[in-house]
């Protein structure tokens, strides 16, 4: 066990029974939960927690809505995904939201299953994932507005509450997919058939969930699912009377060229399902506690959303990089960074994000990334690509951790800092020294510097327009204290550091929080 696996401990495992089951299920391990080696507080949540996140419970509600419409469906995951036990959560997860759901046991155990698919088994990546499924269905919709909706209204559930899954049972020794599912419907002739007199006679049709992994034949899996589609077909079933299917695989558990056409199923990845709300909400749920002061509390702010955008797609890196840093410099940041990163999974493989801002906004991974997705790679993130892993981030030769770490103080901070320089521009009138200076000669002098396309300074701007370095530049006029003095010569060097995509030094940093958490008119 090393240091820099956050998964070496906690693992628990977790049984539950398989829907349409007489028999006991299969101890599934519960995807493990990353407790740091030495030092802070260990995160306890397990993955109930993860479900409730607003990117993980948006994908499951359009899975589930295509599920229920009568849609079959592949989900694809990366191969860490399914390594961890975390996509036998999820699969789980959906299970649990859905009536009538036969779960078939796999070909292979949880432990004999290959731990990663051949090269040769993803190598045939699509030429055009967008056009998988011409018919759009919901699976494939990027909804835009609003896509959390009110969702955070039911995060206060307890993270460890325990609810009854439906997991795959017992494997079985060889045998076909389609024996085993009539073995779980108790039938004996073809369950395909029997699925749909038992539509069609009314009753509730059932949706079947197949995890590819535990299989030993992507063809024979391929077959089921375009078979499937031809009986329901033939029998007049259509919608949601009709029982529909879900392979969850790795890209070589179900390679996308086996399956034929995908007009009538639809085809999910998880990819683009992390947001940075889901880290944010996360790091809420794990409070570093109470701050002594607003400008502590400030401080904690951008501290996480350093974090959060640092480590991006990366949600468990994220928690025990918080946990091994507390703010400071880069140097502090690059170091508690190289002792949350795993170990290197793939070294001397260099995956460079792609510079195509489409890629990141496709709802799935094109052919460039698919390979490095499909390993845990990379990911698409707050509306780009990123590594899931930011071990390129240690190179103190890299600009990559600066800019990021601007990124996020620019989040939190570049609205405060317009929040000062309002409440400023409205004590402008009264601060003005009588007799010297007019409302007019002050919004001249502190107007921005520029020319018009004729050569000619431009009119002079409304006091509310004026920004934060005009108003620096024409401070002379206004009666200031000298602290007011120094909060809007503050104000002015971060705004402009800022803006120039390098971030504040810590120092800095602190003095900004005491200013931007202080009034004005305090002395």
């Amino acid at each position: 066990m090393t240091s820099a696996d956050p998964w070496a401990r906690g693992a628990v495992s977790r049984g539950a029974r398989s829907s349409g089951s007489g028999g006991p299920g299969a101890q599934v391990p519960k995807a493990r939960v990353p407790v740091p080696e030495s030092g802070g507080a260990a995160w306890q949540a397990d993955d109930e927690g993860l479900a409730r996140l607003p990117g993980p419970r948006r994908h499951l509600d359009l899975l589930e809505a295509d599920l229920l419409s009568g849609r079959s469906c592949v989900w694809y995951f990366p191969d860490p995904f399914v390594a961890s036990g975390r996509a036998d959560f999820f699969v789980d997860e959906l299970a649990h939201r859905i009536d009538g759901v036969i779960t078939v046991p796999g070909a292979v155990s949880l432990d004999d299953r290959d731990p990663a698919p051949s090269s040769s088994g993803r190598g045939t990546s699509p030429e055009s994932l967008a056009s998988l499924d011409a018919t759009g269905p919901v699976g494939e919709a990027d909804v835009q507005d609003d896509p959390y909706g009110d969702l955070l209204s039911d995060l206060v559930v307890a993270i460890g509450a325990e609810i009854p899954r439906a997991s795959p049972s017992v494997p079985v020794s060889a045998s076909t997919l389609q024996d085993r599912l009539a073995k779980e419907l108790g039938v004996t002739g073809d369950p395909l058939a029997a699925l749909a007199d038992q539509a069609a006679s009314g009753l509730a049709p059932h949706t079947v969930f197949v995890r590819c992994w535990n299989e030993t034949s992507y063809e024979e899996a391929a077959r089921v699912l375009r078979v499937a589609r031809a009986t329901f077909h033939e029998a007049g079933l259509s919608g949601p009377a009709q029982p529909r299917f879900l392979f969850a695989a790795r890209a070589g558990d179900l390679p996308r060229h086996v399956l034929g056409d995908t007009s009538r199923s639809s085809v999910h990845w998880w990819w683009k399902v992390w947001n940075r709300l889901d880290t944010e909400v996360l790091m809420a749920w794990q409070s570093r506690g109470h701050a002594d002061n607003p400008a502590g509390a400030l401080l904690r702010r951008v501290t996480d959303a350093v974090v959060a955008e640092v480590c991006g797609p990366d949600i468990d890196g994220a928690l025990l990089l918080r946990d091994a840093w507390g703010g400071g410099d880069l140097d502090s940041l690059r170091a508690a960074l190289a002792r949350s990163l795993p170990d290197e999974q793939h070294p001397g493989t260099a995956y460079e994000p792609s510079v195509r801002m489409s890629a990141a906004h496709a709802w799935a991974p094109d052919a460039e990334l698919h390979d490095a997705w499909a390993d845990g790679s990379v990911d698409s993130w707050d509306g780009r690509i990123r590594l899931v892993h930011g071990r390129r981030l240690l190179d103190p030769r890299s600009h990559e951790l600066r800019v990021l770490v601007c990124h996020a103080q620019n989040r939190v901070l570049l609205p405060l800092i317009e929040e000062a320089r309002t409440a400023l521009i409205h004590l402008v009138p009264e601060l003005l020294r009588r007799g010297r200076h007019g409302l007019e000669d002050f919004c001249a002098k502190a107007r921005p510097q520029y020319k018009d396309k004729n050569g000619e300074a431009t009119a002079s701007p409304d006091l509310h327009e004026l920004e934060i370095g005009g108003l620096s530049a024409a401070a002379y006029m206004l009666n200031l204290t000298s602290p007011q003095r120094h909060r809007l010569r503050s104000l002015h060097t971060a705004r402009n550091t800022l803006s120039h995509r390098t971030p504040l030094e810590h120092d800095d940093l602190v003095a900004l929080t005491e200013v931007l958490t202080t009034d004005w008119t305090a002395r």
